[in-house]
């Protein structure tokens, strides 16, 4: 018996080492889940950063003193809590200079409206005087062009009837023959006689010289009239005064801002602060306070006196005393939007008012676009939807992107100023379309490919279309039949004519 024993125990250590030796692999165990016809929700997912719609600046005039400061960097506020309180004492002068600037370009502009007026009175005094003139003139004209015409030996001197009615045959108005005759009173010849008539026509030419020129000052005259009626001018000077204005009020209000002390506006964080208790605000980037009115001075350049009178106003205010900077800013946190770059197959699927999940610290918000730029820009960023479309053959190369922002309806503490956020939005919804896991898909040089698994579970591996996606699945546009199993998460090693053994059908429908 002891052999029979031995030889059994020997026999039984013969079989198992064979069987260790040269037992078959076990198959590799995947889930699988089958093709069916149904429905996707299409999900655009990115990251956004976040902002504030409303951002309060609080502007202090240069050369105010700060008294005190209440916050600083990073606090948060509520509506009405107070920011700051200020001196304004060493305003008062500047404020008179803006008051003075006014009351001087509203005294030009009076002055140029009454100037206007007593012009259109001058151009019609001056028009009358021009039509007299005119007359003047073509009457002497006519008695020049006739003492040419009169020859002196054609007249006796002996007989002023004589005289008179060759000159009147001449051409001669009876004026010029009256001073004619009385010139011959005494002269007894004709070489008399022709010297006389050639006195007396240089007396006119001399005359009409004397009527042209005078036409020509009043023609200058009626021009500058018209041009001074027409209110050219008074367009000018009330142009300026209405500047004037604006900076006088603009600057008297932001005085008594500071006077009374600054007070926040709305619930939020104070994100910059550049005032220091006890000194003068004497801001890095100083903003001008005065209109700039230099091409109104571009226009009246060849005008010394407007130049003048413009010069004086406008320099009134001193440069040195002029302009404001920052002082404090507080971002709304009650509009706390998030913005990000999409791009134009994207962006086909955002729009105006879609609600959106945004997610941030653990904690999830909702959302709404509120603006979609009709417009790209340049952009560096990449989002989860661009990578899940290099598996559509939708992806663009370009760089470029539209602006879409996200208003956040609820934002509490964990969503913070400048910090990215998930951003998740549901866009298109497809029905009745045949439904791929995304896990399935492998891509290999562009193209898509799934292993799909018979019963005798040989797998064999297959090309692939697919169009739009969520978060899952994947619309499969060619390539597989409802009802088929494909594996997920294949190794990159499976090839065709491998065998599986099947853990789990994930997707049966």
């Amino acid at each position: 018996m002891g052999l029979i024993a031995a030889a059994a125990v020997i026999a039984a250590l013969v079989v198992y080492v064979v069987y260790t030796n040269f037992k078959p692999e076990p198959l590799p165990e995947y889930n699988v889940s089958k093709i069916y016809q149904g429905d996707i929700q299409t999900t655009y997912e990115t990251k956004g950063t976040v902002s504030s719609d409303n951002t309060l600046t609080y502007s202090a005039a240069n050369g105010v003193k700060v008294k005190e400061v209440f916050v600083g960097v990073g606090d948060r506020v509520k509506k009405g809590d107070k920011l700051a309180s200020f001196d304004t004492s060493p305003l008062s002068a500047t404020l008179a200079q803006y008051s003075e600037a006014y009351e001087k370009s509203a005294a030009a502009y009076k002055k140029s409206v009454s100037d206007a007026e007593q012009a259109k009175q001058n151009i019609a005094v001056a028009r009358s005087k021009m039509q007299a003139l005119d007359g003047e003139i073509a009457q002497l004209q006519n008695d020049i062009d006739a003492a040419e015409n009169v020859s002196a030996g054609s007249v006796d001197a002996s007989s002023e009837e004589s005289i008179a009615g060759g000159l009147s045959s001449g051409g001669f108005s009876q004026g010029m023959i009256s001073d004619i005759l009385s010139a011959l009173t005494g002269l007894g010849s004709s070489s008399n006689l022709e010297d006389a008539i050639l006195d007396s026509k240089t007396a006119k030419e001399f005359t009409l010289e004397q009527k042209q020129s005078q036409k020509q000052m009043l023609e200058a005259q009626i021009s500058l009239y018209e041009m001074q009626a027409e209110g050219t001018a008074s367009d000018i000077y009330k142009s300026v005064m209405e500047s004037k204005k604006a900076d006088y009020e603009n600057y008297k209000a932001m005085v008594n801002e500071l006077r009374n002390g600054w007070t926040a506006g709305a619930d939020g964080i104070i994100t910059e602060v550049n005032l220091t208790p006890g000194e003068i605000f004497l801001p890095e980037t100083k903003t001008s306070t005065t209109t700039d009115l230099s091409s109104i001075m571009g226009l009246v350049s060849g005008d010394s006196d407007m130049s003048s009178i413009l010069s004086d106003i406008l320099g009134t205010v001193s440069s040195g005393n002029q302009g404001a900077g920052t002082g404090i800013v507080l971002e709304d946190s009650g509009a706390l939007i998030a913005d990000f770059s999409v791009g134009k197959y994207d962006l086909l699927n955002i729009k105006k008012g879609q609600k959106v999940k945004v997610s941030s610290l653990g904690n999830v918000y909702n959302g709404e676009v509120v603006y979609v730029s009709a417009t790209a820009t340049s952009s560096s960023s990449i989002d989860i939807s661009t990578l899940a479309s290099t598996f559509t053959g939708s992806a663009s190369n370009s760089s470029n992107g539209a602006l879409v922002k996200i208003k956040i309806t609820n934002p509490d503490e964990k969503i913070v100023i400048g910090f990215d956020v998930d951003i998740s939005i549901d866009t298109e919804k497809i029905s009745g379309v045949k439904v791929l896991p995304i896990d399935a898909v492998v891509t290999e040089d562009g193209v898509n490919y799934v292993f799909t698994v018979n019963e005798d579970n040989e797998v064999t591996k297959k090309k692939i279309t697919v169009g739009s996606y969520s978060d899952d699945y994947y619309e499969l546009l060619e390539g597989l039949e409802i009802g088929e199993t494909v594996i997920d998460n294949p190794k990159s090693s499976m090839a065709d004519g491998d065998k599986i053994s099947v853990k789990e059908v994930l997707t049966d429908k």
